[in-house]
């Protein structure tokens, strides 16, 4: 007989101010449902069971600032789930860098091979939604703007798991999201709502244009910004921000050819330009921090695996604008 994992109750919990009373019955209890959905989710690839596990994961990231949960209940659902998700993350998309042993030049050779091969710029959705034009634009803007959801905040988790030249790094990154003119949140929303849509954290996932991928690869983020080792985080987000570059001058040349304003392509133009200063920042983190082989292979699963998941969510997107 399957275990249910309770979501309301759990969402329950992880909101209580003082945290919700529990007994060791019902963090077992938890503890076998969550065990039970996460063999069902990532060992026997059940996809209903992948996409409840991804939601609990996303709507408990919500309730708790995308850090775990501190109630032991809900706590134990999210970490026993997290964890499977990046093993089976690592076991199918990073495994070409388990157990590498990179010197520091073949590590960044590597990772710039990474995001020249799978950096979604290179995704053929992105000419495909150009040619079918405003209702495909929709499609892949309310998966982007939806994954970039609680990005501040995955930051400000990694900024703890980091020391010295890492750490400014991720809080100057950080502090750009919060610029003194105009926040790159007010940019995103003034694109997005120019499309004529609205967000909601709540109704997002649920939204018929949503793919799988864009919740795991919110998820992704969070889980690897809370390892005690930030090395996976800081290879995810130097690809993050090297595949963002190439990828915005794209949707920028896009929308200004479908008649958008300057102040509208805002958002575009400054990250057009922004992330490349970022992503080389980022890489020489990495070279100043990777230290160990061990360092130098987990900068790399990081990034490899952020960049395919993407690449996936693309993949999932494009099925839904050939369905147009």
């Amino acid at each position: 007989m399957k275990t249910t994992v309770d979501l309301a109750e759990l969402r329950r919990r992880a909101r209580a101010t003082w945290g919700a009373a529990s007994d060791p019955d019902a963090v077992a209890a938890a503890a076998r449902g969550a065990a039970e959905l996460a063999a069902r989710a990532y060992l026997q690839a059940d996809r209903d069971a992948r996409g409840q596990a991804e939601s609990i994961i996303y709507y408990l990231n919500i309730d708790s600032s995308f850090a775990p949960p501190a109630d032991p209940v809900a706590g134990v659902v999210w970490t026993t789930l997290m964890q499977a998700k990046l093993a089976d993350l690592r076991r199918e998309l990073g495994s070409e860098a388990a157990g590498r042993e990179y010197t520091t030049d073949e590590m960044k050779a590597a990772l710039q091979a990474a995001v020249a091969r799978w950096g979604a710029y290179n995704h053929p959705v992105l000419a495909d939604i150009e040619k079918k034009g405003l209702p495909a634009y929709r499609i892949w803007a309310k998966n982007w703007f939806g994954s970039c959801f609680g990005f501040s905040l995955q930051l400000a988790s990694l900024v703890q798991r980091t020391t010295g030249a890492a750490k400014k790094a991720v809080l100057e990154n950080l502090n750009d999201e919060f610029d003194d003119t105009v926040t790159h949140d007010v940019l995103r929303v003034r694109f997005y709502e120019s499309l004529g849509l609205r967000y909601s954290s709540e109704e997002a996932v649920v939204d018929g244009d949503w793919v799988l991928g864009s919740t795991e690869l919110l998820n992704l983020r969070t889980g690897l910004c809370n390892l005690t080792d930030p090395m996976p985080a800081l290879g995810c987000f130097y690809t993050v921000e090297a595949n963002w570059p190439p990828e915005c001058k794209i949707h920028h040349a896009m929308n200004k050819g479908r008649g958008v304003d300057d102040h509208t392509l805002e958002y575009w133009t400054t990250h057009a330009f922004a992330d490349e200063h970022h992503s080389a920042e980022w890489l020489e983190v990495l070279i100043d921090c990777a230290r160990t082989a061990t360092q130098r292979a987990a900068a790399v699963e990081g990034a490899v695996v952020q960049l395919k998941l993407r690449w996936r969510m693309y993949d999932q997107i494009r099925d839904k604008v050939a369905a147009l």
